[in-house]
């Protein structure tokens, strides 16, 4: 990897060497095999940040580890995280993925499910192979580690999907900061820190203690993610545009927007909500959410200038995490890897994408 200061070229050197570790832990396709393993390597390949692989890898090597004992785990991380964007875009009926046409509209949801279902198959091997890598040791708790981050995903996912299933709106803050704690903060973040800590051969309080210090970053991570999905444009945020709106997702924009309207407009948004979000349906169904639904909602949540509220709350996680990995940052050798820790929490609220 270069000497690179920025955080944006250490996010592009670690994604070159997580690709290239991609490509060796997939197997070529054989005739039995139906083209399946060429279907793994679409979503990794379009373009992405490649964020929590490059998380474990700066943890790891800021704290004296070598890439070549985390790579294998780094490279897990980012096909657990393709997986999941699969299986998400199905459930959320989503057309677009990094500027491009999802899996599931391409080859069919069945194909797409079934794709997603291997990858994360294959995650098995390489962190059996850490083994003869990393010790047994350390293997088994980078094991109990990934274990535990893809049940915390699970259960955040299906918390968000039953609280659209049954329409229910009395959500506060604390609620939403609960769903993202799983379902975002787990798999993007204390999971990736942890993992890098534990091959570095930090002791198990240690490890605990940077996973905690990373929970306010994912929480904001998450807020800037619904909030681009508001005011960016769609070829540049390469998600469908509106797409939280759409889908009738319960953000903390739209939690805020609903309890700081004014009756009547609660109201009316609460009767857009329990609308179904079916796209492809005609443009004249009364109980199918429709764009001028949409528009109204987005006018509902400048109104109450939801967005803004966002913002400062993703700003006060933000400096929350500051403050904690401050002391984390003091006791490491001055590195890129330890800059690149450094930079992003200003990455986090300011990026585009």
């Amino acid at each position: 990897m270069s000497d690179a200061g920025s955080l944006l070229d250490y996010l592009a050197d670690s994604r070159r060497v997580v690709l290239d570790e991609i490509r060796a832990i997939v197997p070529a396709d054989r005739r039995d095999t139906g083209g399946l393993y060429r279907l793994m390597l679409d979503y990794p390949l379009r373009h992405g940040k490649s964020m929590r692989p490059a998380l474990s890898i700066a943890m790891c090597r800021a704290m004296g580890g070598t890439l070549a004992a985390v790579l294998p785990t780094a490279a897990v991380l980012e096909l657990y995280h393709n997986a999941f964007l699969i299986h998400d875009d199905i459930e959320d009926q989503s057309y677009l993925r990094r500027a491009e046409m999802t899996l599931g509209r391409i080859h069919g949801v069945p194909t797409a499910i079934n794709v997603g279902d291997g990858m994360l198959a294959l995650t098995m091997q390489p962190l059996l192979d850490n083994t003869a890598r990393i010790g047994l040791g350390k293997t088994l708790k980078v094991l109990r580690t990934v274990a535990r981050m893809a049940r915390e995903s699970a259960e955040g996912q299906m918390l968000e999907l039953r609280w659209i299933a049954d329409g229910r709106w009395d959500q506060v803050d604390a609620d939403y900061v609960r769903l993202v704690h799983k379902k975002t903060g787990w798999y993007s973040f204390i999971a990736p820190v942890m993992l890098g800590a534990i091959i570095a051969g930090v002791s198990d309080r240690e490890v605990a203690r940077i996973g905690w210090q990373f929970i306010p970053l994912g929480i904001a991570f998450q807020i800037q993610d619904d909030i681009l999905s508001l005011t960016s444009d769609e070829a540049v945020y390469g998600k469908d545009h509106l797409g939280d709106l759409w889908e009738g997702k319960h953000t903390l924009i739209l939690i805020h927007a609903l309890r700081s309207a004014v009756p009547e407009d609660r109201a009316e948004g609460l009767r857009i909500l329990k609308k179904a979000f079916a796209p492809g349906s005609p443009a004249n169904a009364t109980d199918i959410r429709c764009e001028a639904d949409i528009t109204w909602l987005r006018n509902l949540v400048e109104r109450c200038s939801s967005i803004s509220y966002a913002r400062e709350v993703a700003m006060r996680y933000t400096r929350n995490f500051q403050r904690r990995i401050g002391a984390l940052l003091d006791h490491l050798t001055p590195s890129q890897h330890r800059d690149f820790l450094a930079e992003l929490a200003e990455f986090t609220v300011n990026r585009q994408v």
